[in-house]
């Protein structure tokens, strides 16, 4: 009996052990220290997905890996003047089985941070948590539309900055400079137009696509959008002012502001005799090449009325052919490419849809006619629903087809149709615009967002 009773408590000894050295082990396992190795090579990082602004509260996060919430207690941390504490939070990270801290900070002004280290006490150890560096933005849907000139050295001038006396750059004479002028912070380009410097070359050598008066989608960035690029040789020693550029433009809060870039200042200095020696006859010959090339590009926005007339003409073919609407097409962009003109993106409404229209609406009218007599029920349903989208096309076109236009042979437009009126604009020759009235001897046309009067001797209509 007594050896029964001591084998009973043998075994339950050993049970005891077992049990025991199990919570131990488990207990060990959640008891896990983090080391200072490991808490070095945390960092906060900035949130994904947030826009990195100026005065926007911005969320950095970190993880610390097995370690519980109530083992973490978060210090104050004293940052730079321009950045502002908001507020902070903690929690269970299960999937690492760790803590997530979250802190939020506010910056004043734009520029590269990095935040001081996050003091903290980890598992009753005062630690520090660094933060990787951060570049915040001022906030694009706030600017106002600002002109950017761009040169190929990477300089770049912007017309809302101050007005300073010394020069931007100094270039020898005869040697070319080749800038970009850029819009920022807008959606669409209205106008734009250029003085030329004296005493030296200026070209302008590309026009990009926004110079079309075609609609941006509203998307708020830094990006610098390109409007058109030049080669300026200066000729003689001595400042020179960079040329007016002038733009009319819409912010991304919709109103349109006119923007001029101020005077800055170039330096050309005098080259040396070698250089000048070897580059003499590039000068001139460059001097005449380009000279040509600007009658070329005046000739692209300045047509003659004759020119103009011509251009009207190969619109009216292309409004009002029918089968060989490609061809008159084809014929109409060929014409405005040699006079250097740009390919408008949006042509004239074109007949050949009125009459495709027409073709439709009797084809569903006699087929109707037989599906009705050989009494099939499905086929004139699906006939009277062919007729019924016929008529509206056909409505639609002839509503499209009464829209009037014409091509400017060059002229200003007023805001009342009186010669003494103030301007509001000037259109070039060999510009498409569309003709909204019409009294007495004034049309009020419209060029992209631009609207005026203007003379009707100075439009050549298309028909």
């Amino acid at each position: 009996m007594e050896k029964q009773r001591n084998q009973r408590f043998i075994k339950s000894g050993r049970r005891f052990l077992v049990i025991l050295a199990a919570l131990f082990c488990s207990t060990a396992s959640f008891a896990q220290n983090i080391t200072l190795e490991q808490i070095r090579q945390l960092r906060f990082i900035p949130d994904e997905g947030q826009n990195l602004y100026t005065k926007t509260d911005l969320k950095f996060t970190v993880t610390i890996p097995n370690v519980r919430a109530s083992q973490v207690q978060v210090l104050a941390a004293t940052q730079e003047h321009d950045i502002t504490f908001r507020t902070i939070r903690k929690s269970e990270d299960y999937k690492q089985n760790g803590t997530t801290i979250e802190v939020w900070y506010n910056f004043a002004k734009e520029g590269s941070y990095t935040p001081s280290p996050l003091p903290m006490m980890i598992q009753n150890r005062r630690r520090s948590i660094s933060f990787e560096p951060v570049t915040v933005t001022v906030d694009p849907s706030t600017m106002n539309p600002r002109i950017v000139l761009a040169f190929e050295d990477g300089i770049k001038i912007y017309s809302d900055d101050l007005l300073g006396n010394s020069p931007v750059l100094k270039i020898p004479t005869g040697k070319k400079i080749k800038l970009t002028v850029n819009l920022q912070y807008a959606t669409q380009l209205t106008q734009f137009n250029w003085d030329l410097p004296k005493d030296s070359i200026f070209t302008c050598i590309d026009e990009y696509e926004f110079t079309e008066n075609r609609y941006r989608e509203r998307v708020y960035s830094h990006t610098l959008i390109p409007v058109a690029s030049f080669e300026w040789t200066g000729l003689i020693p001595g400042l020179q002012k960079i040329p007016t550029f002038r733009l009319n433009a819409i912010g991304y809060n919709g109103a349109r502001i006119e923007l001029k870039m101020p005077g800055f200042l170039i330096e050309f200095t005098e080259s040396t005799d070698s250089e000048e020696s070897a580059n003499e006859e590039d000068i001139f010959s460059a001097a005449f090449f380009q000279e040509e090339e600007q009658a070329d590009s005046f000739g692209a926005t300045l047509l003659t009325k004759e020119e103009c007339q011509t251009l009207a003409d190969y619109y009216t073919k292309e409004h009002n052919e029918f089968l060989l609407y490609p061809k008159a097409r084809r014929n109409r962009i060929n014409y405005e490419e040699s006079c250097g003109l740009i390919v408008s993106p949006n042509p004239i409404f074109p007949s050949v849809l009125f009459y495709i229209a027409i073709i439709i609406i009797l084809a569903s009218i006699v087929f109707m006619i037989i599906a009705i007599r050989n009494k099939h029920k499905i086929r004139t349903l699906a006939f009277i629903i062919l007729l019924v989208i016929g008529i509206a096309i056909l409505i639609y076109c002839a509503v499209r087809k009464n829209e009037r236009y014409g091509i400017c042979t060059g002229c200003k437009i007023y805001s009342i149709p009186q010669a003494n009126a103030e301007s509001v604009s000037e259109v070039s020759g060999g510009s498409r615009v569309r003709i909204l009235e019409h009294t007495g001897k004034w049309y009020y046309i419209e060029v992209g967002e631009t609207g005026g009067w203007c003379n009707t001797g100075d439009i050549c209509i298309i028909k």
